[in-house]
């Protein structure tokens, strides 16, 4: 979240031109070597050619996509774009075999992924030291809105890219967290006939079976088609734990002319169990539980402090479409619409504190029937036009959402656990729940506009957006309301120089807000935080190498956090400030048609700087370093050819916790940070008359390494991840 001061300079030494100089130097060093930039436009990892121009809603053609729509819901190349995007392919997570939304930015700078641990219920993630669930995540350029216990899961097998923008954007997309948001473009149909059936076996009882069919329907290509299917099952890390998983996504597209598409884009998802989300205490995880005869002990990182009842299950549906035409060589429309439906059945015992002198871990309980619904709605015209000598790319928006989910839910305490020598079987309460009956509403109208001006090698980016925001909370027992209405007018400015080699220097300022539900001791309700932004940077993105390197450094500062009323112990105010300031490094190239490579770290400093409990703190699961390595080789014309290996290693700095009651209540206390390894190893089938089907094998945590991911309280620490293998069958035929 915020960071201590931290000029734009280097940190005590962290961050020096050096790793910024080394990244542009080996790609392209390897790039020039091979001689390949001047033999084809761009070319695939994994075969070489030329290939058709990349769109921002599409596939791309290797590891480094160059085109973007999530920064200013146009067509754009990243080089031209004034915030810092980062973009995960299809190839990219076939070859590290990503099965969750935010296993795919393991890779990634400036986000944190082990929120909470090995649980794949939640694609929890911390952008820029602040932290998101599924607040800030877009499906098809449309908000998925989730609510309490009712939260959006898209398996990374149906998408055809994934995108982490980092910094404020609410100038396009209206309320969200300042951290950055997460951009998920689903498969399309294709014209191109496509058949894949897929298989996977692993570890921890993981079966899999997908398929993803696609093709033209008519000779002429007018309309086409993309089925695509996964049922999968596992056991989850922590004992008594399943995942299983039945998802299809039929999707048809029309296509008259060249002016015009509609895509029709739909998702159902049954999700019967969906694994393990609890926590366990600094005891036996950060530190070890001392017994009564002296002797230490840890957790084993399977151990479940719920029983075998706690159960999460979920039901999506989504329905929607993406549809484009372009009047002229001006003016083009585009809208996208969805309708979603989420039902949610949510039964947990779960702990929350640890009694050192029984050694047993406190547990709660929590029930909760939920269904959500929401509409959403973008409407865009664009206009492409000169002034003078400024080419200008302009956007004109409307958009909508709205979002209802009607809960029922309970929630009491639960009887102790030993940490030692747990026994399961008791699942009754200790006393009386305390029901929580709800009729949340949420709903926002933005007008919004953008204009991209080009001229020579400048690009200056100038947006605002005007949002009008309710909030409802509908207490179904009491039948009283707590409402919200909600203005905010917030704007962007940016301007890129784009090199002619594809270097490009940018700076850029952004701002972003998010309505604060509650009121104060007086009965009034609190205002929207707000945050804004301040990014400069440079970009590499040479037009003749699939190459994408970027360096950027920002100051991020949210205000109106709420903070404890000093005055009523019960109470808020809103006079809380919370700053990050940051350095993050990021390189993807194919830097020929062997090797793929992507690099990164993260310098995050994040600092509570107004808070009446808090101020001087460091915000918890923020670490102040993360680097990562990956790279993959694939053999040609050798007795290996086909085979492709593959590495990479990952490093999360220590993070802090926060202690919530006792002698060291508000006080930090640190997580120690780790190091992981992961391994890929894949065989391309071509010799044997199956081009395109691959067999091969993946291992995450490839040592085993038993750590702590993360800690929210002392009663609320993570284990990491254990070793997963999964060994995956692709046939394309």
């Amino acid at each position: 979240m915020t960071a201590r001061a931290f000029p734009f300079a280097s940190p005590s030494g962290v961050f020096t031109r050096r790793p910024l100089a080394l990244i542009i130097a080996l790609v392209t060093s390897g790039a020039s070597v091979m001689a390949y930039a001047e033999q084809t436009v761009v070319v695939s990892a994994n075969g070489g050619g030329a290939v058709a121009q990349e769109n921002a809603w599409g596939p791309a053609p290797t590891i480094a996509a160059k085109h973007s729509a999530t920064g200013t819901k146009t067509d754009t190349p990243i080089e031209k774009n004034p915030q810092s995007v980062s973009v995960v392919t299809r190839e990219e997570m076939e070859m590290r075999s990503v099965t969750s939304v935010k296993q795919a930015f393991n890779y990634t700078p400036g986000v944190l992924t082990g929120n909470r641990g090995s649980s794949g219920v939640y694609d929890a993630l911390s952008i820029r030291g602040f932290s998101e669930t599924n607040t800030n995540q877009y499906l098809d350029g449309l908000k998925l809105q989730g609510d309490n216990y009712s939260e959006f899961a898209i398996d990374p097998y149906f998408l055809e890219r994934a995108e982490l923008l980092r910094g404020p954007v609410s100038v396009l997309y209206g309320k969200s967290n300042p951290g950055g948001v997460v951009a998920l473009v689903s498969k399309r149909p294709t014209q191109e006939t496509l058949r894949e059936v897929q298989f996977q076996m692993g570890n921890h009882n993981l079966y899999s079976t997908g398929f993803d069919f696609g093709g033209a329907i008519d000779d002429a290509g007018v309309y086409s088609y993309r089925l695509t299917g996964l049922a999968s099952s596992q056991d989850a890390q922590q004992a008594n734990n399943k995942q299983k998983r039945y998802t299809i996504a039929p999707s048809f597209s029309w296509r008259p002319d060249e002016n015009t598409r509609l895509d029709l884009l739909t998702y159902f998802q049954n999700e019967p169990d969906t694994g393990y989300y609890g926590w366990l205490p600094r005891e036996g995880t950060v530190v070890p539980i001392t017994r009564p005869d002296g002797s230490q002990y840890k957790l084993p990182t399977n151990f479940d402090e719920g029983e075998k009842s706690n159960r999460i299950s979920r039901n999506t549906k989504m329905v929607g479409y993406n549809f484009e035409h372009r009047f002229d060589e001006t003016w083009t429309v585009r809208q996208n619409l969805r309708y979603a439906e989420l039902t949610t059945d949510y039964r947990s015992i779960y702990g929350n504190g640890f009694n050192a002198a029984t050694q047993e871990i406190t547990r709660g309980y929590a029930t909760s029937d939920e269904k959500l619904n929401e509409f959403a709605v973008d409407n865009q015209a664009q206009a492409k036009f000169t002034t003078g000598q400024l080419d200008h790319t302009l956007l004109l928006g409307v958009d909508y959402q709205r979002m209802r989910n009607d809960i029922n839910a309970a929630f009491g305490s639960a009887f102790p656990l030993n940490a030692v020598a747990p026994q399961y079987g008791n699942d009754s309460l200790n006393g009386t729940p305390f029901p929580y009956r709800y009729l949340n509403k949420q709903e926002q109208t933005g007008l919004y506009a953008q204009d991209q001006m080009a001229w020579d090698r400048w690009v200056l980016t100038l947006g605002s957006r005007y949002d009008y925001a309710m909030t409802s909370a509908l207490n179904r027992d009491t039948n009283t309301e707590v409402k919200n209405h909600d203005q905010a007018f917030t704007w962007r400015g940016g301007v890129n120089y784009v090199f002619d080699n594809g270097i490009a220097p940018y700076f850029s300022y952004s701002e972003s807000f998010i309505p604060t539900a509650g009121t104060t001791v007086s009965g009034q309700p609190f205002d929207p935080s707000r945050a804004k932004q301040y990014e400069t940077g440079v970009k590499y993105v040479p037009k003749d190498r699939p190459v994408v390197v970027t360096a950027a450094m920002y100051e991020l500062t949210k205000s109106k956090n709420l903070t404890a009323d000093p005055d009523h112990t019960l109470f808020s105010i809103q006079s809380g400030e919370i700053r990050s300031r940051g350095v993050e490094l990021e390189a993807k190239a194919a830097l020929n048609a062997n090797v793929n490579l992507t690099a990164s770290y993260t310098y995050t400093d994040a600092e509570y700087t107004e808070d009446t409990q808090l101020k001087g703190k460091t915000p918890v699961q923020v670490p102040k370093h993360m680097a990562s390595l990956w790279s993959d080789y694939t053999f040609h014309e050798t007795a290996l050819s086909g085979v492709t290996v593959g590495a990479g290693v990952r490093y999360v700095g220590e993070t802090q916790g926060l202690y919530s009651a006792g002698p060291d209540m508000n006080q930090n206390f640190t997580v120690a940070g780790y190091t992981t390894v992961d391994a890929a190893l894949k065989y391309d089938l071509g010799r044997f008359g199956l081009p395109g089907s691959t067999v091969g094998v993946n291992v995450n945590n490839l040592f085993n390494r038993d750590y702590v991911a993360s800690c929210y309280r002392e009663y609320a620490c993570y284990w990491g991840a254990e070793r997963q293998i999964v060994g995956t069958a692709t046939f394309r035929f």
